[in-house]
């Protein structure tokens, strides 16, 4: 009668600790509870739409099977069960700082997938009993993670994940940037007209001290430069040579151009032209054909 007395007593502490978390805490608790502001009453009020996340924190199905969440949409809330492992992966490269988990009762270990800049943390998180719902907050090199944890005795989320909508933000900013970047590279500073826009398909035929340096034309209208030396020295006349036809010989014609420097700015896309200076045995010429 003793032992079987002594069984039943030792069996009153467990069965008294058999509660719910509400119960617990009402145990170990105090029961003063301070009244609140309406400002305190509003803060909460945020928070607790902010910790639902409903409208904002929508989880979708990712390609590589896991349930996947919008990073800074709201507190993610994930289920686990005993006996199970709910695996949570943070970005590639992301690297751990700190975690803190509100209860003991859910187990929260780090493990690491590839290397260098393709290397990955997961959470591996399992819960000890069912019933459970507490907040883990994780710290990274990059952002911080903010999560309610649940235990159900069989539902659980195998793989968790996300996306990052500020990250694809950056990428694009980032080759904005280096398009500007290049377009700058690629475009005259006098001038400000971008490489990209123009055709330098000409052949430049003659000797004459007053060869261009260069042709190009914008699609509407034909640039010349002529050599530095060219503003010490009397500038050649511009002549458009247009086909006259089979038995025709292509007719010199003038077109409207104006000089700017050491530049001939002509105010239409040719095919042919001559710069001449001089006539008879004593003429320069320069022909300039659109390939």
């Amino acid at each position: 009668m003793k032992k079987i007395i002594l069984s039943f007593g030792l069996m009153l502490p467990l069965t008294s600790f058999a509660v719910d978390n509400s119960e617990l805490a009402n145990f170990y608790f105090s029961k003063s509870i301070p009244a609140l502001s309406n400002q305190e009453k509003q803060a909460l009020s945020i928070a607790e739409e902010w910790q639902k996340g409903d409208k904002t924190s929508k989880p979708f199905h990712s390609s590589d099977g896991s349930v996947s969440f919008v990073y800074g949409s709201g507190q993610i809330r994930v289920v686990c069960a005993p006996l199970q492992i709910c695996d949570i992966a943070l970005q590639s490269g992301e690297q751990l700082n700190d975690m803190n988990v509100g209860d003991p009762r859910f187990l929260v270990e780090p493990s690491i997938t590839g290397s260098g800049m393709e290397q990955q943390i997961h959470l591996l998180i399992k819960p000890k009993d069912v019933g459970l719902d507490t907040s883990l907050v994780v710290t990274t090199d990059r952002r911080t993670y903010h999560f309610r944890l649940k235990s159900d005795q069989n539902e659980f989320m195998p793989y968790v994940s996300f996306t990052y909508p500020d990250d694809a933000k950056a990428k694009w900013r980032l080759i904005q940037h280096m398009q500007a970047q290049q377009r700058k590279a690629n475009t005259f500073t006098e001038t400000n007209e971008y490489l990209g826009d123009l055709n330098f398909n000409y052949r430049i035929q003659g000797n004459s001290r007053f060869k261009p340096v260069r042709v190009y034309n914008n699609g509407v209208k034909t640039i010349i430069e002529m050599p530095g030396s060219m503003s010490e020295s009397e500038a050649p006349a511009l002549l458009v040579l247009r086909n006259g036809g089979l038995f025709k010989k292509p007719e010199s014609v003038m077109v409207n151009y104006r000089l700017q420097g050491c530049r001939y700015i002509v105010d239409s896309v040719f095919d042919k032209a001559i710069l001449i200076i001089g006539s008879g045995s004593s003429q320069e010429k320069i022909t300039i054909t659109r390939c």
